[in-house]
């Protein structure tokens, strides 16, 4: 008993440890970066683009610096939503199911596990949807069957519920491409060896769902 008793307490201290470093990382302003103030960067670039002048080589390494820092981000989110989840899942399957005055506790377990950092900031691609199966393989696919791209970015945001823009997003500023560039690419299919190199272990995954032939990996 006294060993169990033990084993518990240096697990709930071991989690509070770990919900004390997110929050801590989750405060420190430096440390997240907005897709927001990635986006004026890339505004910032494709304006002097447009005007035909030089683009710094400052202001291109300054986004890739905070678009790789948006992108540390969003991964600690996703862990601390896991690692929320888990816990919440473990302490509801505790709860003895066949008696029902327990159902309401299960409830208020979950929601006071399941709660968002302080300064909390939805990430890109928000409701739990993923960039590759949800994004860019549906947005592809339709592209390919005859679609233009901004017909695919309403179809797929109508389905997920999520904004044009995001589902843009997804498909352009989550590959460090422009719009043109994505829509270059998709028709030319080069979009494949992209992102097969952003996600290496998906390629079996991308052949299927794309219907291509694993021969050309």
């Amino acid at each position: 008993m006294e060993n169990l008793k033990s084993r518990i307490e240096r697990v709930i201290s071991e989690c509070k440890d770990i919900m004390k470093k997110y929050e801590s990382e989750f405060a420190d302003s430096n440390k997240t970066v907005s897709f927001n103030q990635v986006k004026v960067i890339e505004n910032a670039i494709e304006r002097l683009k447009r005007q035909n002048l030089p683009v710094l080589e400052d202001l291109n390494k300054l986004k890739i610096s905070l678009l790789s820092k948006h992108e540390n981000y969003k991964e600690m989110m996703a862990m601390y939503n896991k690692f929320q989840e888990s816990l919440s899942n473990i302490a509801a399957s505790a709860i003895n199911q066949k008696h029902p005055s327990f159902q309401n506790k299960e409830t208020v377990i979950r929601r006071s596990i399941y709660r968002k950092p302080a300064n909390y900031e939805k990430p890109l691609g928000s409701k739990g949807n993923t960039n590759l199966e949800d994004y860019l393989i549906p947005v592809i696919k339709l592209m390919w069957s005859g679609h233009s791209h901004a017909e695919a970015f309403k179809q797929i945001a109508r389905k997920l519920g999520v904004e044009y823009s995001t589902v843009s997003a997804q498909c352009t500023r989550a590959l460090d491409l422009t719009t043109d560039e994505f829509i270059r690419q998709v028709n030319s299919k080069t979009i494949l060896s992209l992102i097969k190199k952003k996600y290496p272990d998906q390629h079996q995954k991308i052949n299927v769902e794309l219907n291509i032939n694993s021969r050309e990996d």
